[in-house]
This record gives C-alpha cells, structure tokens and sequence, in this order.
C-alpha cells in the first residue's frame, strides 16, 4: 500500500485548497491575470471599492465616492474600479442606477474579484499600485472621500 506519510501529505494538501482564501494583505500582489484584466495601466494608483445593495453603509458611502471621481476624472494616476458584489445582475444595476454611479464597476456575482481580495466584510477599500496592494481600509468610514483623497496624496499623486 501506500506509506502513511503520502496519505497525511495529500489530506492536508487537499484541506489548504478548499479553506477560503485569507485576505490580501498590504504588500501582496493581485493575481496576475486580474491585474491585466482589471489593473493594467503602470503607476496608475487604482482605488477598488467593494460593494453589494444589502450592505447599508455602502448606500452612504457610495455617492461621496461617486463625487470624488467627478472631481478626479481628469487626474490620469487615478482610477476608480468598483467591485459590485450582488448575486443578481439586475439587482446589482438598479442599486447602482438609483445611485447614480458614474465610476467603472465590475459586477461580480460569481465572487472571482472579491475572492482574490477576500476582504473580512463591507464596505471595503483597497489601493492597487502596479499589480500590488498599497493600502486597505475596512468598514464604514465617515468622510470616505477625505480619507481616499489624504490615502491618494499619501500614494504620491498630486491632486
């Protein structure tokens, strides 16, 4: 038969891969092919916003986010990506109809981009620089687009 240390060895092999991911961590990098997909340009500091309709300091947050990339869509070392996490497309566009985004957003009902990110709740924040993580920010914050803005400068963009 097969020796019992090739058994223990395919267990926990198998056990690592079906634990969820853990979160990404500043410093890490985005998986390769999300990065062409999504995180493409070079030196662009991307500001990647998770979201879902059920999520209610999102409904808060959301149209302040919405007026900083007004403010910012000119600035080309900024890029807004939100990620809309609602199972049901058609939910997923009304909520942000009725919001009336303007920023891109990717919708994401299988959970492939959230899934990278893996972030512990909602709202979630994340700056992407180059394919890497360069900050993160969990939960509801007030003044969202201060704190995105100050999080921004301190990326070393000149807004």
């Amino acid at each position: 038969g097969v020796p019992m240390k090739y058994w223990i060895t395919a267990l926990l092999f198998n056990l690592a891969f079906s634990l969820p991911a853990a979160a990404l961590e500043v410093g890490e990098r985005v998986p390769a092919k999300m990065q062409a997909e999504l995180f493409n340009q070079p030196d662009v500091v991307y500001v990647v916003d998770f979201f879902a309709q059920w999520c209610v300091s999102c409904r808060i947050e959301l149209p302040e986010i919405n007026t900083l990339f007004n403010a910012l869509k000119n600035n080309k070392q900024v890029q807004f990506v939100g990620v809309d996490v609602d199972e049901d497309i058609q939910v997923a566009k009304d909520f942000q109809a009725s919001l009336g985004l303007e920023f891109p957003i990717v919708n994401d009902p299988s959970g492939r981009v959230i899934g990278a990110f893996a972030p512990m709740g909602m709202p979630a924040l994340y700056y992407v620089v180059n394919g890497e993580v360069k900050g993160r920010r969990l939960g509801a914050l007030p003044h969202i687009n201060d704190v995105i803005r100050a999080d921004v400068q301190q990326l070393g963009v000149a807004l």
